[in-house]
């Protein structure tokens, strides 16, 4: 067991950037990994923005701790405000939209080569 306090979450914190909107910088901390490094668990901040995403080849589930995010695809919208949970899937297309400045924990798996290049471009590992 163990408990990851809110300075070690943000302590951590590196830049997030996006291809698809160089204007918008987030904020994230992968602060777990699992034994065998399939799943990942992160604290993300973001300003008011937006970025497109396209999931290939993973899940993620995030939970809003502060403020309130859109999801829209070319078939429905779907908006998280803080305490809700969202699930995102393998194949998903969609424009994501921090409509308030945002706080997340979320869990990705499984982690894949992408996301595993990311991560390590984040912590230039």
């Amino acid at each position: 067991m163990k408990v990851i306090s809110k300075p070690e979450l943000i302590s951590g914190m590196v830049d997030h950037p996006y291809d698809s909107n160089p204007e918008l910088t987030a904020k994230v901390n992968f602060f777990f990994f699992s034994e065998d490094g399939e799943m990942a668990m992160a604290y993300y901040e973001s300003q008011v923005g937006w970025f497109d995403a396209d999931i290939s080849g993973f899940e993620e589930i995030d939970y809003v701790l502060e403020g309130e995010v859109r999801l829209t695809s070319a078939s429905e919208s779907l908006t998280a405000k803080a305490g809700d949970c969202f699930l995102i899937q393998d194949g998903d297309h969609f424009r994501w939209e921090m409509i308030k400045p945002s706080r997340m924990i979320f869990f990705i798996y499984p982690i894949t080569r992408d996301i595993r290049e990311l991560i390590d471009s984040f912590y230039k590992r």
